[in-house]
């Protein structure tokens, strides 16, 4: 076994692992993002971004970069957008299979009325005729 590997995998994806720190990489996916733009994008307290953001650049997911008084934020490795494009296609497919489970659910709770309707309908045409 490969645990440094596995380690780092684990680690990797516990950095990952929280919605907010995934929707700050899916907005630096197409490049540098100032921390004001990014702060209305996400809608949270400068503290909570900070956070997440210092979370990241711990762990050499992103780099940041001071220009003046506005500090900007890349994604250090391309690598990273790739898997969240990934985990966007899982997700996409789990959706769809879910869709196709209903609408078999559905179809099947739609004969099982029919049916009953059916029976229904012949059951009180048969108390009709006596």
């Amino acid at each position: 076994m490969n645990q440094p590997l596995h380690r780092f995998k684990a680690e990797l994806f516990k950095t990952l692992g929280h919605p907010l720190r995934i929707r700050i990489l899916e907005l630096l996916r197409n490049g540098e993002v100032s921390v004001r733009e990014l702060l209305r994008e996400l809608e949270v307290e400068a503290s909570t971004a900070s956070q997440q953001f210092g979370i990241l650049r711990s762990r050499g997911i992103v780099d940041s970069r001071r220009s003046g008084g506005t500090v900007y934020y890349r994604i250090r490795d391309p690598l990273i957008t790739e898997l969240l494009e990934v985990g966007r296609r899982v997700f996409g497919k789990h959706v769809l299979d879910l869709q196709h489970l209903l609408e078999a659910q559905e179809r099947e709770e739609g004969g099982t009325r029919t049916r009953r309707t059916r029976r229904a309908r012949h059951t009180s045409r048969t108390v009709a005729r006596r």
